[in-house]
């Protein structure tokens, strides 16, 4: 259940435990006080010593027994345009304005329902993200809070055509002006082609040189716009973090040496793994892979959570993506299972909730991910406790957001 906050209310939470996204620890609390929609103190047990500077206020108290508050998922990059069912039928409804309102309702719902309140779209050529960020700002449609590119930028003839049009780099001051005009959130530039299920280590070739990538990140941070860059294989992300891009999307075959890169710069990497592992679920007679594609997959996957790993040893900054809306990967549940791989990564619970809730919210530039006085009144509502077992979280039940 979501429940927007009110701001012209006062609010007090009973709670179970309450696990601060910062430090992943568990806060002796036992009441939250919310006012003017942002936590104003945190007492424990059943201390209700608290005053709220305007007592006058309607008081709304909500018992979440005995479940654990946590601050909420942020899904890092999503296509709210693509179903993950079948990606021709959800091509067709971008012409059919009423069936694409109701598919994308329905993400929008399992998303909400998986405790996730934010998201990043991948961009798509209809601008059919941006359309769906506004309708949930102005009331029109529930949703989490979206970011959005609008469409791709990528080179003429070269791989995403779904994604954006293909910019010619005379164009790019108009471009840039026509996104920032559009209200965009971001920038999404296509660096690379897409990692091969056919063949282990092939991704399709880098589409732009350094000097015009760099052109279009210094366009795009002059506009005040972040770059979230789409890169696989290693010469891709290195051209990309040298251009100075805010985040590496994907970063399949990526080295060490790009990861040290990546945190000496301060880079973010989301590294969606369940694009390729959701094709190992799909069996070979309903047209999943034969044995030698199944392999390159299993290879591909092993690799990539290893380089998680190696990730968080590094200092690297980590965010969830799913790229939800790729065949196999659901809209809501696809970031359970983005959760689960991360834990086959090795990466213990307590990392894995970072990475989840305050790493995602700093790169949707949201002020969540730390539950104490003065952030904003945003928390999910679990039972068990996922420090425990990160499948706890797959019992999302409240949600606030203000």
């Amino acid at each position: 259940m979501l429940i927007k906050i009110d701001v012209n209310k006062n609010y007090i939470l009973k709670t179970g435990l309450v696990i601060d996204g910062g430090q992943c620890c568990i806060i002796n609390a036992g009441r939250i006080f919310i006012e003017d929609g942002l936590i104003a103190a945190i007492t424990p047990g059943n201390d209700t010593s608290f005053r709220f500077t305007d007592p006058s206020r309607e008081l709304v108290c909500l018992d979440l027994g005995e479940l654990t508050v946590l601050p909420p998922l942020v899904d890092c990059h999503v296509h709210l345009a693509l179903d993950g069912k079948d990606f021709a039928a959800a091509r067709r409804r971008w012409e059919q304005p009423i069936e694409m309102a109701r598919q994308v309702q329905s993400e929008l719902a399992d998303t909400l329902g998986h405790g996730i309140l934010a998201v990043r779209d991948g961009g798509d050529r209809a601008g059919i993200g941006l359309y769906f960020r506004e309708q949930v700002v102005t009331g029109s449609m529930v949703g989490p809070v979206i970011r959005s590119p609008g469409f791709a930028l990528r080179k003429p003839g070269t791989y995403g055509s779904f994604l954006g049009r293909g910019v010619e780099m005379d164009q790019l001051s108009e471009t840039l002006d026509q996104l920032v005009q559009n209200g965009v959130n971001l920038v999404k530039v296509i660096v690379s082609g897409v990692v091969s299920f056919k063949e282990y280590g092939r991704v399709g070739p880098v589409q732009y040189t350094a000097t015009e990538l760099n052109a279009i990140v210094q366009g795009a941070h002059a506009r005040g716009l972040p770059i979230m860059a789409h890169a696989s294989s290693d010469a891709a992300v290195r051209l990309a973090l040298e251009a100075g891009v805010d985040t590496v999307e994907h970063g399949y075959f990526l080295s060490r040496e790009s990861l040290q890169q990546m945190a000496a710069r301060g880079s973010a990497w989301i590294p969606t793994v369940i694009p390729v592992a959701a094709r190992l679920n799909c069996r070979a007679e309903d047209g999943g892979p034969d044995r030698p594609e199944r392999l390159v997959l299993e290879r591909t996957v092993d690799r990539q959570l290893a380089m998680i790993n190696e990730a968080v040893s590094l200092g690297v900054t980590l965010g969830v993506g799913t790229d939800a809306g790729a065949s196999g990967v659901r809209h809501g549940s696809g970031y359970l299972e983005e959760l689960a791989l991360y834990r086959r990564a090795g990466l213990a619970p307590a990392e894995i909730i970072r990475c989840a809730t305050l790493n995602g919210a700093r790169i949707l530039g949201l002020d969540w991910g730390v539950i104490k006085p003065g952030r904003p009144a945003a928390l999910i509502a679990v039972a068990g406790n996922p420090l425990d077992d990160i499948a706890a979280l797959e019992t999302a039940q409240n949600m606030l957001s203000y």
